[in-house]
């Protein structure tokens, strides 16, 4: 079962450079945060992912043209793996392993996941927290530094970025994951929009999120059937929140 990644062309970039990692998982709040990343810094695609014997048989139709769910984009110092599809739970490390090489490959310095953590009575509060996780010390030190989240503290992380963290430090490539809190099986645009306002002041640039705040309803209806899918994939992921003990 072998993943094949298809080249357009082979992009160069500056050091240093960034991955963001978006697929889909609780409130769809990693895809959500690529998806504008991608359509309002006028990113281009130059490669797909095809995994035939890991993934489901589903192709992404946009213009009428039916293509890879799973893409690559770039612009400036930023690559983008951005995926239409839940990845089913036996496919992560796989893909984990892929999305890896694909960083040593193009000398990224950092890979940046985002994504979402349910937590009870989302839709009545006022404001939601975003942590962090790494996989290193040298990010552990560098995110206390900047001091733009929470330390995550003691829990776990399960799903899609749980095995990315693990692959990429035994490559030694540094990972870290924003945590946001979002609903769980209901498109949290809110939850990217916070996500997205730390990953800019981190890499530094600017994009607004007004329109992804203003567009919340009518992003929830355009991905319903994403996370409809994403919702049957949803029981094998899980994600604990931060334990205190007094």
């Amino acid at each position: 079962m072998s993943i094949e990644i298809l080249e357009e062309y082979v992009p160069v970039f500056p050091k240093p450079s960034y991955m963001v990692v978006g697929i889909p998982d609780a409130g769809l709040v990693g895809v959500i945060a690529t998806e504008y990343l991608i359509e309002k810094l006028g990113l281009k695609e130059f490669a797909t992912l095809y995994a035939p014997g890991l993934l489901p048989p589903i192709s992404h139709v946009k213009g009428g043209i039916a293509k890879s769910p799973i893409k690559l984009y770039h612009g400036n110092n930023l690559l983008v793996f951005h995926s239409w599809i839940a990845i089913p739970s036996e496919a992560l490390y796989p893909i984990s392993r892929e999305i890896v090489k694909i960083a040593k490959k193009y000398g990224i310095s950092r890979i940046i996941s985002i994504t979402g953590l349910p937590i009870e009575d989302r839709l009545n509060a006022n404001t939601i927290n975003a942590y962090w996780i790494g996989n290193s010390e040298e990010i552990a030190q560098e995110m206390e530094k900047i001091n733009l989240m929470k330390k995550f503290g003691d829990g776990y992380i399960a799903g899609p970025y749980a095995p990315l963290l693990i692959e990429a430090k035994k490559e030694n490539v540094n990972n870290f994951t924003i945590v946001v809190e979002s609903f769980l099986d209901l498109p949290d645009p809110e939850a990217s929009a916070l996500a997205l306002s730390i990953l800019s002041k981190y890499i530094g640039f600017n994009i607004s999120v007004d329109e992804l705040m203003q567009e919340a309803e009518e992003i929830r209806e355009k991905i319903k059937g994403l996370m409809a899918q994403t919702k049957a994939e949803l029981p094998r992921y899980a994600s604990g929140k931060p334990m205190t003990y007094a």
